[in-house]
């Protein structure tokens, strides 16, 4: 079987260091979307609940 290599290195080398590269970028990015929705779900909780029109008259 032919090993595919980019510049001169191993594919499954290149690409495990892209990942480790990026794994802190990755995990910035879960923190900040998981930070969003905590703000998200406590905007909701604290929003004064929408009171309903009242019924119309026969």
């Amino acid at each position: 079987m032919v090993a595919l290599h980019i510049a001169g290195l191993p594919v499954e080398e290149v690409l495990l260091a892209a990942v480790a590269a990026a794994s802190p970028l990755i995990a910035l990015v879960g923190w900040e979307i998981s930070a969003r929705i905590k703000r998200l779900k406590a905007w909701v909780r604290r929003r004064p609940p929408v009171a309903a029109p009242p019924p119309e008259p026969p």
